[in-house]
């Protein structure tokens, strides 16, 4: 159960402030001790993924969900997916709201939660349990003003972070483009040289309306949300920006394999819950030992999501390769490429006036069934006889010997062009 704190006027019994030195540059400890003194209630501060930055002093026994969050560096799962499930995930991300969860995982006390925020760059998270002494009406408040105050403080910390960060998403660039500093690389991030790796490739919808829609705060949105997984899945990973979304690089143990991928792959989606990112795209490489296999890994996750063409979909590269190997050959077509037979079909098609096109329609349906009449009858929404009709009429208008397997691969490829597109290389078969 989650509600919005009111802003009633609730001066705590502690109300003390520990304002830091004079150019002192304060830790993420200290903030959570001064929100803490100002609130009256034990604090975590997390970053925009939910990684565990500081939390507030304490003397008495953790609750679990308290005592997990700072053992394990991170948010638990059942707590995430109980924001996910309230709702309340969302709102944190979208707005400075303070957030009341009088419930939650683990027979949890009361707790209060808001978001630091700089402009409209989300910072993190605060998060504020009730301790010996409830919470009282006016806390959400005290405590909307404290982590204001603090804003500043938290954001210089993550600057230096955020620094931290794009060295990393470099140099897992660095390896997944078989680039000559990869040794090195795969050293600084803690790599095995010789280990087991996979790649996950992450991408927004891929419907071109809801990706324009979905715009640069959805990438971020994306990149934290992989990190937050991966963290949460206790493999060695590191990730950077690539395509519509994200890549991560992800080392497995030596008896892990294909089907610990998919399991990766399918949490990474599961994840996601129904808020913005349930359209999500997640595909998976092979598995692949030693640093020169990493830049095949990406090409195979790359050249999955590509053909993963329904939104919320998880595809791993084994059981599309045949998809994939089919877009490569077509992105090699020359530009304008033809098919006399099909220039003839479709010069029929456009002498039928207006409502035609019946013909190329009933081809690519036709093709699409696997030379299958009567499934390509229901995919029209006619009589099979009309489509054997029509088959007979494409025959004599086009010249086309469908009954050929070479024939109906070539049609079949031509017609994946877009016509008047220029031909361009598929992830794949760019490396």
């Amino acid at each position: 159960m989650s509600a919005l704190i009111g802003e009633q006027p609730w001066p705590p019994a502690s109300a003390a402030t520990m304002p830091p030195r004079p150019g002192a540059t304060a830790s993420p400890f200290d903030i959570a001790d001064r929100i803490a003194e100002k609130v009256g209630g034990p604090v975590i501060l997390e970053d925009s993924s939910f990684h565990v930055l500081g939390h507030s002093a304490f003397a008495r026994p953790l609750d679990r969900g308290r005592a997990e969050a700072i053992l394990g560096r991170r948010i638990p799962g059942v707590w995430l997916e109980h924001l996910v499930r309230t709702g309340s995930l969302d709102r944190l991300r979208g707005s400075a709201d303070v957030v009341d969860l009088l419930d939650g995982p683990w027979e949890a006390r009361r707790r209060l939660i808001t978001a630091f925020r700089a402009g409209d760059r989300l910072l993190g998270f605060a998060w504020v349990a009730e301790g010996e002494r409830p919470l009282g009406d006016g806390a959400g408040a005290v405590f909307r003003r404290a982590v204001d105050e603090e804003t500043p403080a938290l954001l210089d910390h993550l600057e230096r972070l955020h620094a931290e960060e794009a060295h990393r998403s470099r140099l897992a660039s660095t390896l997944l483009d078989g680039l000559p500093g990869a040794p090195a690389a795969a050293d600084r991030l803690g790599f095995d040289r010789d280990g087991r790796f996979m790649v996950l490739s992450v991408a927004g919808p891929a419907r071109p309306r809801a990706r324009a829609e979905a715009g640069e705060s959805e990438t971020t949105r994306l990149l934290e949300h992989l990190r937050l997984c991966l963290d949460s899945f206790h493999h060695r990973w590191a990730v950077t920006s690539g395509g519509d979304g994200g890549l991560a690089l992800v080392a497995l143990r030596a008896d892990e394999s294909e089907r610990t991928a998919a399991r990766l792959g399918h949490e990474v989606l599961r994840l996601a819950g129904d808020g913005p990112l349930r359209t999500m795209r997640v595909a998976a490489s092979s598995v692949g030992s030693g640093l020169a296999v990493l830049p095949l890994l990406r090409a195979e996750a790359t050249a999955a999501i590509a053909v993963a063409g329904d939104d919320g979909a998880f595809v791993a590269y084994a059981d599309v390769d045949a998809e994939v190997l089919v877009a490569d050959v077509v992105a090699t077509l020359p530009a304008g490429v033809r098919l006399s037979g099909l220039d003839r079909l479709r010069a029929a098609d456009r002498g039928t006036g207006p409502g035609g096109g019946d013909l190329e329609r009933t081809l690519r349906a036709y093709l699409a069934a696997c030379g299958s009449a009567s499934a390509a009858a229901r995919e029209l929404g006619v009589h099979v006889t009309t489509v054997r009709h029509r088959l007979d009429r494409i025959a004599a208008v086009s010249g086309l010997r469908l009954d050929r397997p070479e024939v109906r691969i070539a049609c079949d490829l031509v017609l994946r062009r877009p016509d008047g597109t220029p031909a361009a290389s598929s992830p794949a078969a760019r490396h």
